[in-house]
């Protein structure tokens, strides 16, 4: 019991002196420098609630600012700790938020102009320097729809362009009839195109142009019996080069297809545009047609296959004269 009394003395008595035993809070050196951090604390705080005011125009306006980022969050935690703090409302969140907006814009940007100055400099262009009316001559149409269901063709755009790929008559078409379709997405017409006020000619003058054109000349094109309807002209067959005709440029015809006139047993035709990003590495028909740039590319597949293209017709003229 003795023992017991004598162990809660030493305790209280040791309680006491660690009571009244001076620390470092207590010290005066210590308590100066807690008031200069009090000091400097209050300082801060100051600084940063004028930068708020200055920066926003006014704690209305950052206010607002924060209840609209609650609203639109639905209310989330995230977006109440935004709104609470102010997030995104300093002078310097909201130039970086502007930066990063210039630089997304900048990036999409750059993103089409390349996608749109890789196709442009995959077209087909001029090759040579001639620019008269040359032996060989291709040939390509845009056509609109009339009838009532519009689809039903006639001449928009005839394009004509020589050996060399220099352009020898491109002209837009007054219709002959009500156009209902003008298939813009693929023709690349549009109304005004087809005014006499913007440069279109008439169906009579541009057939007359043409048919002298053509005489006596070798006329390329693919599937140029579709141009030649529309025209309303006909082209002797030892003069005309189809692409779409001639077997290596075909493909195998499929079970629920009947053959094209003209095309060789059992055969298909293919794409102009597939055969041109084949062939020759060049792109067209991206996105609206150009009656020129297609005249351009079966002019140049022609070329690619001229030589043994004319040897096998000149093997099928020796044939049939026997």
């Amino acid at each position: 019991m003795r023992a017991c009394v004598a162990v809660r003395e030493l305790a209280a008595s040791r309680y006491e002196v660690w009571r009244w035993a001076p620390t470092q809070r207590d010290s005066p050196v210590a308590a100066a420098a807690a008031d200069d951090d009090a000091d400097d604390d209050a300082r801060a705080m100051a600084k940063r609630k004028k930068t708020a005011r200055d920066g926003d125009g006014g704690g209305a306006s950052a206010t607002a600012t924060a209840a609209a980022a609650v609203t639109n969050a639905g209310g989330s935690n995230w977006a109440a700790l935004k709104a609470k703090i102010g997030a995104g409302t300093t002078p310097i969140a909201k130039k970086r938020a502007a930066e990063k907006r210039a630089m997304e814009d900048v990036t999409t940007t750059d993103g089409r102009a390349g996608d749109d100055d890789e196709a442009a400099a995959k077209k087909p262009r001029v090759t040579g320097k001639n620019r008269s009316v040359t032996r060989v001559l291709a040939l390509d149409c845009e056509m609109v729809g009339v009838g009532t269901d519009g689809k039903r063709s006639i001449l928009a755009r005839a394009s004509v362009v020589n050996e060399d790929g220099h352009v020898i008559l491109d002209t837009f078409v007054l219709p002959t009839e009500r156009v209902v379709d003008y298939r813009t997405a693929v023709s690349g017409v549009r109304p005004k195109d087809l005014l006499s006020a913007n440069g279109a000619k008439s169906f009579q003058k541009v057939q007359a142009q043409l048919s002298e054109l053509f005489n006596g000349r070798i006329l390329v094109g693919h599937s140029l019996k579709n141009d030649m309807k529309v025209l309303m002209l006909d082209h002797p067959k030892k003069d005309t080069r189809d692409t779409s005709l001639y077997h290596p440029l075909t493909r195998p015809l499929r079970s629920d297809e009947r053959c094209v006139p003209g095309a060789p047993r059992g055969r298909g035709c293919r794409a102009l545009r597939d055969l041109v990003a084949q062939h020759l590495g060049l792109v067209i028909q991206k996105g609206e047609h150009s009656s020129v740039d297609d005249a351009r590319a079966a002019l140049l597949l022609y070329q690619k296959f001229q030589r043994k293209w004319e040897n096998s017709l000149r093997g099928r003229e020796k044939k049939s004269s026997k």
